[in-house]
């Protein structure tokens, strides 16, 4: 029904069409009137097929517009006002309740907005902030990055990384200026309860771990490695292969830690991970042709699969390859990508097993991916043998097998020094696409996502999807450029502070005081960029007096990031 606006409209006064009123000697046109009255009546004391107000046509009424509940007939100019006060029912929000919903999912805040946030929703929820833990403080006498009230912050400097809300996280810095550091607090919170957290319903981890620099004689752990210091995590460590004894010779150190080759199942492998397998894309030039045969004989076994049901048959695919007669020089790159996936495999599950008699396969031996709360799994592709192409290839299967799994356990995935297998190749370019993807579902995935890297300029994309940056000490004017456009608080085109002197006005851009902030940081300080998080609390905003809460916005926050709880295993390596 189209809606019109309201008016007022004096109800007509209709004449009563009696008999008695008939005059035989009326001119024509009046007695026709009478006539159309008295049809009109006569139209009215008939039953109507439908009613308004949903009263059965059964049902004795003379009235064809719906009943008020007063008893009284619904006018047209009623049903648009009462159209009208629904409308505006559905527009105006509860004073309060949305800023509170909002600050209930940032992913970082104050004491002050924890108390006050909890204050205000004491009614209705023990506890708004269901898991959250202590991240840092903010440094003292550092006021000029945000417009915020530091009056609270100087009495109460506590910051607060919200566990319980999905995020993502971009961690960078130089070596040894607390970037791993950073990465184990979070961690921490995130995997069991302790004094700096409140954490009724622990996480379960996935951490991504390479190193380029390991031997024979030993490599250098994952730092994530050292939570197992703290007997509520279990620790597990999924290593290459061909490289496990090293690894158990690297982590030797552990007793709280075991150690499994990756071997990745049948079964976790389908369509989608056999496509990124291939790491081709139409930015790297033409598709080569052996890349459309494969997707020819992925879509034939897909459609096998949806009819019947079944799993992705990894000797039917290779059966299917070999009778597509490709030429040594097509098969030769895929067999590379086939070499490297099978290698992570069980044996049993890369050929087509010859029996004798009724004998019965072996079970898959690949490793288990059900998500348990408290468990941190490491992957660690530190090898000779596994180049970062390689590493990425496998990182992303393995994130995509996580990921799939059930929701009814809080996730947190971890890269670990990024940079070291993050380049410019097409593997990397898909595991990145993958994040990017997690991240712009991680709502809905339930997933949080920490990355640690030296240099911000792995994938500038990483950084715009962000809800929280870190930034720990660097020299590098080319690492600020990145960060001045890709970040709101760094963006000096878009933000100017004017300082004026007595000699005239003198503009200094953003960047400017971001880059002096960021080179003479300590270690373990760095400066926050969260448009998204509250900070502070304004008592009695606003014309209706309701309290307001203050977002970082634009601004920044230097912190300083708290100590470890378990074993720091990232200390220096100092000649005595």
């Amino acid at each position: 029904m189209p809606l019109k606006m309201r008016t007022s409209r004096p109800k007509p006064t209709l004449p009563d069409p009696s008999p008695s009123l008939f005059n035989p000697l009326l001119p024509f046109n009046q007695v026709s009137n009478i006539e159309n009255k008295v049809s009109e009546l006569q139209i009215a004391n008939n039953k109507p097929s439908f009613l308004f107000s949903d009263i059965p046509s059964s049902t004795a009424s003379t009235n064809i517009f719906p009943l008020t509940p007063t008893g009284t007939p619904m006018t047209k100019e009623m049903e648009e006002e009462k159209a009208f006060e629904e409308h505006m029912g559905l527009l105006t929000r509860t004073e309060g309740k949305q800023e509170l919903g909002d600050a209930i999912t940032a992913p970082i805040f104050t004491m002050p907005v924890l108390e006050h946030v909890s204050r205000r929703l004491a009614n209705e929820t023990e506890n708004p902030f269901a898991q959250y833990g202590l991240l840092a403080g903010v440094a003292r006498g550092f006021e000029e990055t945000t417009d915020v009230e530091v009056d609270a912050m100087n009495a109460d400097p506590r910051l607060f990384f919200n566990i319980a809300s999905p995020s993502s996280t971009f961690i960078c810095g130089s070596q040894g200026s607390g970037k791993s550091h950073t990465l184990s607090c979070l961690l921490e919170n995130s995997m069991f309860p302790a004094v700096a957290n409140h954490l009724p319903h622990p996480l379960t981890g996935l951490v991504f771990h390479y190193d380029t620099f390991i031997s024979d004689d030993g490599g250098s752990p994952c730092e994530a490695a050292f939570l197992s210091s703290n007997k509520g995590v279990k620790v597990r460590v999924l290593c290459a292969p061909t490289n496990i004894a090293t690894i158990k010779l690297a982590y030797s150190q552990f007793k709280n830690i075991t150690i499994e080759p990756l071997r990745i199942n049948q079964s976790d492998l389908n369509t989608k991970r056999m496509l990124d397998l291939m790491a081709v894309t139409s930015s790297n030039g033409p598709i080569p042709l052996y890349v459309h045969t494969i997707y020819r004989i992925l879509r034939v076994l897909r459609e096998e699969q949806q009819k019947t049901g079944s799993k992705f048959d990894y000797v039917l695919f290779k059966k299917h390859v070999d009778a597509a007669n490709l030429s040594p020089d097509q098969l030769r790159p895929l067999q590379q990508r086939l070499d490297t996936l099978e290698s992570f495999m069980p044996k049993e599950q890369t050929f087509a097993p010859h029996l004798k008699g009724k004998g019965k396969l072996r079970p898959p031996t690949g490793n288990d991916w059900t998500p348990k709360a408290g468990t941190l799994t490491i992957v660690d592709l530190s090898c000779p043998c596994v180049t970062p192409e390689g590493a990425c290839a496998l990182f992303n299967i393995c994130l995509s097998i996580f990921l799939e799994k059930s929701t009814s356990v809080g996730r947190v995935i971890a890269l670990d020094e990024a940079h070291k297998y993050m380049n410019a190749s097409s593997e990397a370019s898909t595991l990145t696409e993958t994040l990017l993807a997690t991240i712009r579902l991680q709502r809905h995935l339930g997933a949080r996502i920490i990355i640690s890297t030296q240099e911000p300029t792995i994938s500038p994309a990483l950084l715009d999807l962000s809800s929280v940056t870190i930034v720990h000490r660097f020299t590098s004017p080319e690492w600020l450029k990145t960060l001045e456009g890709h970040l709101a608080g760094a963006a000096s085109k878009l933000l100017l502070r004017t300082d004026d002197t007595e000699g005239g006005e003198q503009q200094i851009s953003i960047a400017t005081k971001v880059f002096r902030e960021i080179i003479k940081l300590r270690v373990g300080e760095a400066l926050l960029f969260s448009p998204s998080a509250v900070i502070g609390v304004d008592e009695g905003a606003g014309k209706t007096g309701a309290d307001a809460l203050q977002r970082l916005g634009a601004g920044f926050l230097k912190i300083r990031v708290r100590s470890r709880l378990t074993d720091d295993g990232g200390k220096s390596v100092m000649a005595v």
